[in-house]
């Protein structure tokens, strides 16, 4: 009998009072004769657990019995509240989803003598929308556990939009961004959406026939549907003031002090088209010295917002 078995038998037990001996075979894919056997062998290790003949009768636990704290080491108790509250956080259905994390976490606190406020993780921006991403999260939830199709319409790469339908699969936290991935029916192909350029979401009521197991294994969106950007590594002047804000955009891999106040910087980044867009918004704060592609890229560009101002 796994550890994992044992624990979900018990908690089944504690959770609906009574049960099958049938029943319990079924759920775990066993006979009931083994079943009867880990009733046996519960019994002896101090459970109370016992069955119950004649009609009405079953599988049974004492109602003063409280879950033994030695199923779970202190650590993984730990672990499982630090997640529900973490997923709190996320869920955007207030009237069931949260209530039940929070019963969930308020029932596994009592097993936990560590300090459980330890960790809070919130995804939401600190801006008002925040109130919106839980509420998508919260549909999204909802159509990948009711296998349901989800439809929206996607803001592409190139800014164009298109109406997609969805057999959604998970939720995927990636390079800072959430992602939606599963099977779209206009690509007939799996694929990672971004829930920042998702609009109009809703829950279609065609039930989602197309899971993970039912398509052909393929590799990661994020190592090969993408080909790999070419890395580069920039150096780079900022003002004081500013390198906190590097330092939040850039895993810089050398921050050096200036004489004159300012600070040497150097990190290595993607070669895309959106680096001198990103670059270019430090303004005068940043100054790169290296490689010279990149600085000439950010004063064309500069140059063409000027442009833009001066001929209109």
């Amino acid at each position: 009998m796994q550890i994992d078995q044992l624990f979900e038998f018990v908690y089944i037990l504690i959770d609906k009072k009574q049960s099958t001996a049938s029943e319990m075979a079924k759920r775990f894919g066993v006979s009931t004769r083994t079943i009867y056997r880990w009733i046996d062998a519960l019994s002896v290790s101090g459970v109370p657990v016992y069955s119950l003949k004649g009609r009405g009768g079953g599988i049974a636990i004492s109602e003063k019995y409280a879950l033994d704290k030695r199923i779970l080491s202190e650590e993984e108790r730990l672990a499982i509240v630090s997640s529900v509250k973490a997923f709190n956080s996320l869920t955007g259905n207030p009237s069931s989803a949260v209530n039940a994390n929070l019963k969930a976490a308020e029932k596994i606190s009592g097993l936990v003598t560590t300090d459980t406020d330890w960790l809070e993780v919130d995804f939401s921006p600190w801006s008002p929308e925040g109130s919106e991403v839980r509420k998508l999260f919260g549909t999204l939830r909802e159509c990948i556990l009711k296998k349901r199709q989800v439809s929206f319409e996607y803001f592409r790469g190139d800014g164009k939009t298109e109406h997609r339908l969805v057999h959604p699969w998970k939720l995927v936290y990636k390079g800072q961004a959430w992602y939606l991935q599963g099977w779209c029916t206009t690509r007939q192909a799996e694929r990672f959406f971004k829930l920042s350029r998702m609009r109009n979401i809703s829950m279609t009521g065609r039930t989602a026939t197309v899971t993970r197991f039912s398509v052909p294994a393929v590799n990661p969106y994020f190592e090969n549907q993408r080909p790999k950007p070419k890395m580069i590594n920039i150096k780079a002047k900022v003002s004081n003031n500013k390198i906190s804000y590097l330092l939040d955009t850039f895993i810089c891999s050398e921050v050096v002090p200036n004489k004159d106040g300012s600070i040497t910087a150097s990190f290595t980044v993607p070669d895309e088209d959106w680096l001198q867009d990103l670059l270019l918004g430090f303004g005068p704060d940043l100054k790169i010295l290296s490689p010279k592609s990149v600085r000439e890229r950010i004063i064309k560009l500069a140059n063409d917002v000027l442009n833009n101002y001066i001929t209109r």
